[in-house]
């Protein structure tokens, strides 16, 4: 295929989101089905690179001899492609029926939602196919700024509170991220993403400006990963419609930061030379911590959404973890769960969208004997819950075990790394269950007909993305060692 063809889905969600607006649909039908039919055509777009990949990078321009914007896919590259092409379109659908109930909930039109939502899958397109770190860094700002409307779609306080925060977070983090980018292009090589870095001939002992360059780009591009302690946004960001937390928490924007320090760490800096130098344990100890902190505030979060945003702080770190391991059998292990984490953490929020828009409750200690009269949502969530505990042969199970082996073969900071997933797997089944004792299992004294009157499972439109990702949970399963197998191609630089 001809390289030309990369810039495809990166222009194309441009010209649909536009369109949005310049169009004037009939109906509210005909409008959703443009905008699916959008989303669909850009998931092709990309499947067909993966498919079959072009060889050579398209240039668009050149700042200087050794930097220049350009587009390129390779192994990596392809997950994040895949996982966005998967899952976007699922998502949209999902966001027909939940808009419709946001919209006329803040009497709002909900056409400016859906063209920076259709325009942001370019903006994610673009990351994946970025060539380099100079190209990835600028679709990462932009991807900033096309999510932010989506928070604050409401204009509330709360939406308007956690777009604030969202945004200091990101430039913040945007800062930290530059040096790395500044010293990559300084170095020599542009940034260009080769497996096993593009940096040069490092000197026989890193020095303290190299490996500080790599821990700001780490924390830099960690904010939108939410490692702790710069994790504020997202809990905040909870506040915005389920399709968005959704992206946000399982795809587009925390999935970008992973992707980016996994970009960072094994194409731009080299593995081996980082592996046990201070930069290393300290990105690996704030992993670590990161984990167990996620896992313990969902714990003892009632916040529906809320515990799931936590979850999603610990459950990315175990990605991060298994990249910092700076061996094959743990980038392995990441994009193994990357993967697991994207499908099951997207429908979790949509099951915890699908309570909110149906009953307007957003904290458990309401939600007694709800999942009574909500039946297909709470066996859709049943099913990714038990897959994030790790029950075998789900995604989850899997993509922890990969991780578990990796982290067990390498060395202290390894074995430090499978204690926090131990812990945190623990705590795990404590924030689900508990969920389900309280939805479920209500008690003998429980008036189902009092309490929870009118509480129905959502349309087909919701129902639909939910029982897909459900069962894309198991199937991930189960054919968990070809994708195992690609995963490992991967790591290696086969793919």
């Amino acid at each position: 295929m001809n390289e030309k063809t990369l810039i495809f889905p990166v222009i194309f969600p441009a010209l649909a989101a536009l369109l949005i607006h310049v169009l004037k649909f009939k109906s509210r039908l005909t409008r959703n089905v443009f905008i699916e039919f959008a989303v669909i055509f850009n998931s092709l777009l990309l499947a067909l690179l993966i498919y079959n990949p072009p060889v050579n990078t398209l240039i668009i321009f050149r700042i200087s001899e050794g930097a220049a914007f350009a587009f390129k896919i390779d192994g990596l590259g392809m997950v994040f492609a895949g996982l966005i092409a998967l899952l976007w379109p699922l998502t949209s659908l999902y966001a027909f029926e939940y808009m419709r109930h946001e919209s006329e909930k803040h009497n709002l039109n909900d056409n400016a939602f859906f063209s920076w939502f259709v325009l942001t899958f370019g903006v994610v397109a673009g990351i994946a196919l970025s060539a380099n770190l100079l190209t990835l860094y600028l679709f990462y700002e932009i991807m900033t700024l096309t999510t932010l409307p989506l928070v604050m779609y409401a204009m509330d306080g709360r939406a308007r509170y956690a777009g604030r925060k969202y945004l200091i977070y990101s430039v913040g983090g945007a800062a930290l991220g530059f040096i790395a980018l500044a010293f990559a292009l300084y170095q020599g090589g542009g940034g260009n993403f080769v497996l096993g870095g593009t940096l040069g001939v490092w000197p026989s002992e890193p020095s303290n400006m190299l490996l500080s360059a790599y821990l700001l780009g780490f924390i830099g591009f960690g904010v939108k990963a939410a490692v702790f302690p710069f994790h504020g946004w997202l809990p905040a960001a909870s506040v915005a419609p389920t399709p968005v937390t959704a992206l946000l928490h399982a795809v587009a924007v925390v999935k970008a930061g992973i992707f980016a320090i996994i970009r960072l760490t094994w194409y731009v800096f080299e593995p081996e030379a980082l592996m046990g130098t201070w930069a290393h344990t300290a990105a690996f100890l704030i992993t670590c911590l990161t984990i167990i902190y996620g896992s313990s505030m969902a714990l003892a979060t009632q916040h529906f959404k809320r515990r799931f945003a936590y979850s999603t702080i610990s459950q990315l770190s175990y990605i991060i973890m298994g990249a910092l391991l700076l061996t094959p059998e743990g980038l392995t292990g990441a994009l193994m769960h990357m993967g697991a984490h994207a499908v099951m953490k997207i429908n979790l929020f949509f099951c915890a969208g699908a309570v909110l828009c149906q009953t307007e409750r957003e904290y458990l200690f309401d939600m007694r004997g709800i999942g009574l009269g909500m039946p297909k949502t709470f066996i859709a969530l049943l099913i990714s819950g038990l897959a994030l505990c790790g029950l075998p042969p789900t995604a989850g199970f899997v993509g922890k075990w990969q991780l578990g082996i990796a982290a067990a073969a390498s060395n202290t900071l390894g074995h430090a790394g499978l204690m926090a997933l131990a812990i945190s797997s623990v705590l795990t089944v404590l924030y689900i269950f508990s969920i389900f004792s309280i939805a479920i299992m209500p008690g003998k004294n429980f008036d189902f007909k009092t309490a929870n009157k009118g509480v129905r499972d959502p349309g087909l439109d919701m129902l639909i993305p939910m029982g897909l990702l459900a069962l894309g949970a198991i199937i991930y399963g189960l054919y968990a060692e070809n994708l195992l197998n690609f995963f490992a191609r991967i790591a290696i630089g086969e793919i």
